[in-house]
């Protein structure tokens, strides 16, 4: 990632450079190590000591920022989409779809399985996400009580109905981490821990709202 001053903040900056100050501070009242009498040797290595810190403070900034991005998006993608369809299969017995050919078909919920691809990489979730747009159609829920359209991917056979998901919303990863994830060489490595992430909240999220959606439909998977 291009270094930005946005991840070294003023406090981080003002923690930094306190070891300089008591260094200066120390050989002016003259209360620094012997090894530290030397002017040039104390401010050497106070200024090392604040330079490490400083990089120190920015890793750490650089570390928090990614994963809070991830986990943004795996709340977002949770709540809109695969908390959302959970919560819609367990409240109704059945839920009527319409097909691309404008035919329109009602399954029982107790026949409605949700498979969750989870990519491990951004080069799996590219591959992931060809792979459900070629085996499933477009399918539109048809809520009543919702005028904003809601799709998904599925595969009809006969009274049952597999619903196909996976969070599209990491393909916004890239935007926000250009200059890591520019290539697939490169974002092959540093993707995966920030899908991890992502993972992590979702299980997260899960756990939190287990009463909410019917774990027993919903096949949650790594990809």
């Amino acid at each position: 990632m291009a270094f930005s001053f946005k991840f070294l903040p003023v406090k981080d900056l003002f923690f930094s450079v306190i070891p300089t100050i008591g260094t200066y501070i120390g050989y002016v009242e003259e209360i620094s190590p012997k090894f530290l009498s030397n002017k040039i040797i104390a401010i050497g290595i106070g200024l090392a000591a604040s330079i490490v810190l400083a990089i120190v403070f920015y890793k750490q900034n650089v570390k928090a920022y990614k994963k809070s991005l991830s986990e943004i998006l795996a709340t977002g993608y949770f709540m809109n989409f695969t908390g959302r369809l959970g919560k819609l299969i367990k409240s109704k017995d059945s839920i009527q779809f319409t097909f691309p050919d404008d035919s329109k078909q009602e399954f029982n919920t107790t026949n409605i399985n949700i498979e969750i691809g989870i990519p491990n990489t951004l080069k799996s979730l590219v591959a992931y996400s060809e792979k459900i747009e070629e085996d499933s159609e477009i399918l539109l829920i048809n809520e009543t009580d919702r005028s904003d359209p809601y799709w998904v991917r599925g595969i009809a056979a006969s009274e049952k109905l597999t619903i196909h998901e996976y969070p599209r919303t990491l393909f916004a990863l890239p935007s926000y981490l250009k200059d890591e994830l520019s290539n697939f060489k490169i974002s092959e490595r540093k993707s995966k821990r920030l899908f991890d992430h992502f993972n992590d909240k979702i299980e997260e999220l899960r756990i939190e709202h287990s009463n909410q959606i019917p774990a027993s439909r919903m096949n949650f998977k790594r990809v």
